[in-house]
């Protein structure tokens, strides 16, 4: 073998040994977190559904007449309640069923802070506004209880149920550091480089089996080996299966934890995006309350909305919400539209200022640009918001896999840990020697 191919060699081996220890450490600094997110990311492929049977909403008999529109239903909800505000309205209603509403504090005009509110949701009859019930969700989930357990799953799965920012921090981190290593773990199934003779003499292995051949290993799993070898093959097989999933919840997390600190920033440098409402800057003396009045805020949306679809060539398909940002001046009309990913609910956005009604800009979940279709895409399938229930039992599945992923990992660095203080212990043991 010549120098050069000998140090080509040496330094593939160095290389490799280096992303080995990278990936070793990486996991064990996520593994906590993977191992809470994974568990919790299992249940909360079903939160809709599981939260519907804790908490059903106030069931209300169809009364033969019109339901009272959502504008009607928001006076009502804040006549209940004159220290709150109600800056988002629904647009779906089901006949049969109560009318949500969720309300934000005032200002204290005494002392200048939020008022604190009894209550911040009401359930409200869609026939008559009359109050059906009430109750207070808060980030305080002691004691568990029917009503908040699927909000502290949430809270536990993204920030570790920790008040505050610090939790979402460190969820980020370690979402980045996952999705670094989807790529350093896919490297390491690689197959090493074979060996040659160094006497110069033909050998088999001068003729030896393709590439992909010899990476096929890396696929399967020996249920009949070592419990050693078992996890080793379940951990490199089972990332390799589902590895672009993997990547989609890595880097998902991403956006949902550090959006504006590292996702929107590294995608906007990627790819072509836009984000009119990031973009525009947040106003000096934000105002509690719109200068358009709902209905006229609502109207002023339709036409926009109408507008934006014919000259973008988009189809409607049903109102979603009308929400007012104070902290932008903006209003928010979004619909359901052929452009959306999701099959439960829409992000086709028109955003227009509070006090003039003038376009602000348009948000397209798909068609746009390459950096928010993919956006849309990776969140849409990490909340298993498309496909039905395969996908969503798909993505429960998942979540038990990345867990697996986390347990393995920890178990086979045990193993070899243990198995490096054995050969240790017999280098540095004096060999006992017996006299006759």
């Amino acid at each position: 073998m010549s120098g050069t191919n000998r140090s080509s060699k040496e330094w593939v081996s160095t290389t490799r040994q280096f992303w080995v220890l990278a990936h070793r450490y990486a996991g064990l600094f996520m593994a906590f977190f993977l191992i809470v997110a994974g568990l919790t990311g299992s249940i909360l492929a079903f939160d809709n559904e599981l939260n519907h049977w804790l908490n059903p909403l106030p069931r209300v008999e169809a009364q033969g007449r019109p339901m009272l529109d959502p504008f009607s239903l928001r006076a009502h909800g804040l006549s209940l309640l004159p220290q709150g505000r109600i800056n988002t309205i629904t647009f779906q209603r089901k006949p049969d069923e109560a009318y949500a509403v969720r309300l934000e504090p005032r200002e204290d005009p005494a002392t200048g802070q939020p008022f604190d509110l009894a209550f911040n949701t009401l359930m409200l009859d869609p026939y008559t506004g009359a109050e059906l019930s009430r109750a207070k969700v808060s980030d305080d989930f002691w004691p568990l209880t029917r009503q908040n357990v699927i909000p502290f799953i949430v809270a536990l799965h993204y920030r570790l149920a920790v008040p505050g920012s610090i939790g979402t921090w460190l969820f980020g981190i370690a979402a980045v550091i996952w999705t670094l290593d989807c790529f350093i773990g896919v490297y390491l199934t690689f197959p090493s480089l074979p060996r040659r003779r160094t006497d110069g003499a033909a050998s088999h292995l001068d003729v030896r089996p393709s590439w992909w051949i010899r990476w096929m290993p890396s696929w399967l799993v020996n249920w009949r080996s070592s419990p050693f070898r078992l996890n080793f093959d379940l951990h490199r097989a089972s990332g390799l299966w589902t590895w672009i999933m993997l990547f989609v919840l890595a880097w998902s997390s991403v956006a949902f934890n550090l959006s504006e600190q590292v996702y929107y920033p590294v995608m906007k440098v990627l790819f072509d995006m836009q984000d009119p409402y990031g973009d525009r800057p947040a106003i000096q003396s934000p105002q509690p309350d719109p200068v358009l009045d709902w209905r006229e805020a609502h109207t002023i949306g339709v036409r926009l909305m109408t507008e934006q679809a014919r000259m973008h060539g988009f189809i409607v398909q049903r109102e979603e919400s009308l929400v007012y940002t104070s902290e932008k001046g903006l209003f928010l009309y979004t619909v359901q539209s052929n452009q959306d990913v999701s099959d439960e609910f829409g992000g086709t956005t028109v955003l227009f200022d509070d006090t003039t009604g003038t376009f602000a800009g348009l948000l397209l979940p798909s068609g746009q640009d390459a950096g928010s279709t993919i956006t849309t895409w990776i969140l849409t399938l990490h909340m298993a918001a498309i496909w039905g229930l395969p996908f969503k039992i798909f993505v429960c599945v998942m979540g038990v896999i990345v867990a697996m992923l986390s347990v393995t990992g920890i178990y086979l660095w045990l193993k070899k840990r243990r198995a490096k203080a054995v050969a240790h212990a017999r280098r540095t043991t004096p060999a006992t020697v017996s006299h006759v």
